[in-house]
């Protein structure tokens, strides 16, 4: 099993590799940092889907492939944490030092990484009100799906496993498709409202579409072999 998940890692780490050396010509028009956290974003979004396709795939497999299944699902999810984290990271980090893009509302934005989640009411007496706009939304969204990301990723091991207990564990757990949802819509706000290209709804949506499509045809499909 170590052979296994060291072999998960690095064939895993090198598709990505390759696969944002592919991406990054397409960002050169953005400052570099900028470019970073906005392929990172894309990446966990991919890697959080591939979680979820891991589970219908290894129903069609032979008993015997369902450890190997499991372990690569794991480990996915650890990857699409890290992803995660470095865009939010980069987010804070870009937002602290002032960004670069135009946003709406943004003369009444607070200053820093709080000017995603607040504005202010311009009298200069530094009251602060929650950020309502279409960004607010998306940044909120974000944040919501940070905290689930989290969770997911502080008790992926085996340890924090036998900790919550089986079930437990389960509950929490089966909160990566709502993890997924966030992302997805917190994506598309920024596509069609913010950032456009070089992402477009299609490069969102065409991708969970797979997700949701070989999902169901799994729940379908054990459906019907549980039916009398």
């Amino acid at each position: 099993m170590r052979l296994f998940r060291a072999a998960t890692y690095t064939a895993s780490l090198a598709l990505l590799a390759l696969w944002a050396g592919w991406m990054r010509p397409d960002f050169n028009f953005f400052p570099s940092l900028e470019a970073w956290s906005m392929m990172l974003g894309y990446l966990a979004f991919v890697l959080i889907g591939l979680t979820l396709l891991v589970g219908p795939i290894k129903l069609w497999l032979p008993p015997r492939f369902v450890p190997y299944c499991l372990l690569l699902r794991r480990d996915l999810g650890i990857l699409a944490g890290a992803a995660g984290f470095l865009h939010v990271a980069l987010v804070l980090y870009l937002f602290e030092r002032g960004p670069e893009l135009m946003f709406p509302q943004r003369e009444l934005q607070a200053d820093g990484w709080l000017g995603l989640f607040f504005l202010h009411d311009g009298s200069g007496a530094g009251t602060l009100y929650p950020n309502l706009t279409v960004t607010g939304a998306a940044n909120y969204l974000g944040l919501t799906a940070f905290f689930v990301l989290l969770s997911l990723w502080l008790t992926s091991s085996r340890r924090a496993e036998q900790l919550l207990g089986g079930a437990g564990w389960k509950r929490l757990h089966l909160n990566a498709p709502l993890l997924y949802v966030l992302v997805l819509f917190h994506g598309i706000i920024y596509v069609e409202s913010i950032k456009g290209e070089p992402h477009t709804l299609g490069d969102l949506l065409g991708w969970a579409a797979l997700v949701w499509l070989l999902r169901s045809i799994s729940f379908v499909r054990t459906a019907l072999r549980r039916r009398p």
